[in-house]
This record gives C-alpha cells, structure tokens and sequence, in this order.
C-alpha cells in the first residue's frame, strides 16, 4: 500500500460513486494545485516543494461536495482557519503537509461555514477553477459506445482467462460478444475511463419476466491492472441506481463459472439464485 502523508491518510478508506478514495483524490490535486489556486497572501511561498500551502479551504469544500460531511478549521491565532474533511466520523486533512513537523490538534474545531468562506470573491474563484480541473482529470463513468471494442475484449479477455472463471474466449470472440449485445435493442452498458482509457466496463440487456421487467448482466469486467480500486462497484451501483429509475424490478448475473458466486457479488446483494431486487423495488 501507497504510504502519504496527508493527516488520516491511513483511516481514509471511504469511496466515493466512482470508487475513489481521498487518497485517489489526493494523487489528483497533487497535479492541479498550483500558485494560481493558492491563497493570494501565501502566494509568495508557494513552490511545487509544498504544494498545499494555501490550499485548505478550497480543497476541503471541494472533497465535501464529492464525499459529504462536514468541514472543520483548526483556529491557527491570527484570526483564520485551517480546513479540514469530516465524514461521518472519517477525519482527514489534504493539506496539512504545509504544515511540516508541527501537528494540528483536530479536536473540537469549529464548523466552517461555506457562505462565509466563499463571500470572498477570489476563494470562490480559486474553488470553481481547481473544481473545473479536478474534474477534467478525475476518472468518469459514461455509456458504452461501439467506438470502444477492441478495448472491451481485450479487458474481458484478461480479466476471465483465469481461475476461477477460466474462459476459453481470445479479444476476438469477445469484441464479436460484445457487438451482439451492443446491438440487441434493449442494451444497457457503461464504460469506465481513468487515465485517458477504458478500465472497465459493464454490459446486459433488460428483458421481461412474469413478476416484470429485468436487467440481465452479460458482463462486468476491470482490467486486471486497475482491479482492487473500487471500479467493480462504482459500475455496478451506477446501474443498480439506472436500472431503478427505468422500473427494473430485479438484476439478474450471468457467471462462467459453475455454482460459484463470488463474494463480490454478494457484497452487493445477489444471492445464491444469482438474483437481486432494486433497493426499494418490489418483485
């Protein structure tokens, strides 16, 4: 495991909808903070050597609009706040590396209010410019699209060619797969893209039932590179949360392998009939 050395980097576990952890987050900013975005009265101090000087405040509204909970500032004596992210009892501070050696009490700090932060003008405008290039970087989930199909097999070729699943496919037998259900009228898919490539991606076909309409999952698969990130989950909430809103009433999974559910799946709510209802749905 990669260590940091941002303050609750070793507790900062939580996901947000993408699967991204502070940490992710963290190797992200890490590129963007810059002296454009730091407070204009460090701006002078700022180097590349402590990139997070000046960063605080804009930093945590900006991983509480992603991961909730609440924003806290440490009273430094001149009458500011050093900021950092609570959620739900996840404490963690991306910028306290300014900080050198001297560590911050984080206890019993006081709420920071977003109102009274961003009534500056230019802490608004250093928010809204390192949210437009966090956001430009960061991994996306979108539909799947036909442009994309050499990648799609060669993710499901190396993701299923050993065990448990051992499946005999190459990329080529699963690029013609993959079109087939690309081209089935009721296709649903999405495409996971983090590096400037697809990483990931989820593939089925919605069909009707005697208790309704269901969605049949043909294929989830990460390439095995970028397993273990939450990406797995991040596609499949994403299309639990779809499947709800077009009145799905069940998922339904397709294994390769015999009689074996892994214990992801189950994590997720599918049980040994390999069957799921939507949260809140109803068969």
């Amino acid at each position: 495991m990669k260590a940091y050395q941002f303050y609750g980097w070793e507790a900062a576990n939580i996901r947000d909808s993408l699967g991204l952890t502070p940490c992710d987050y963290y190797d992200l900013l890490s590129d963007i903070w810059c002296a454009e975005t730091c407070a204009p009265r460090m701006r002078k101090d700022w180097t590349m050597g402590n990139r997070t000087l000046g960063q605080c405040s804009i930093t945590a509204f900006l991983i509480q609009d992603i991961f909730g909970g609440k924003v806290y500032g440490v009273p430094l004596g001149d009458g500011n706040f050093h900021c950092f992210n609570d959620v739900n009892g996840c404490v963690f501070d991306l910028t306290s590396e300014q900080f050198g050696d001297t560590r911050l009490d984080y206890a019993n700090c006081p709420e920071q209010d977003r109102a009274v932060h961003f009534a500056k003008a230019e802490k608004k405008e250093r928010y809204e410019l390192l949210k437009e290039r966090l956001f430009a970087r960061r991994p996306a989930l979108v539909p799947i699209t036909m442009e994309h199909l050499d990648r799609y097999g060669a993710i499901y070729a190396a993701a299923f060619s050993g065990p448990p699943w051992n499946d005999p496919w190459t990329e080529a037998d699963a690029v013609i797969h993959v079109r087939e259900l690309l081209e089935t009228k009721t296709a649903y898919g999405l495409e996971y893209v983090m590096d400037g490539k697809v990483v990931g991606f989820l593939l089925g076909t919605s069909m009707l039932f005697h208790y309704g309409r269901t969605f049949e999952i043909n294929d989830l698969a990460v390439d095995p590179d970028y397993q273990g990130r939450g990406i797995a989950s991040a596609l499949l909430e994403r299309c639990k949360a779809d499947m709800k809103v077009r009145g799905i009433v069940g998922l339904h999974l397709i294994t390769s392998a015999d009689g074996f559910l892994p214990a992801f799946y189950e994590r997720h709510g599918f049980g040994r009939e390999h069957e799921v209802i939507l949260m809140g749905m109803e068969m």
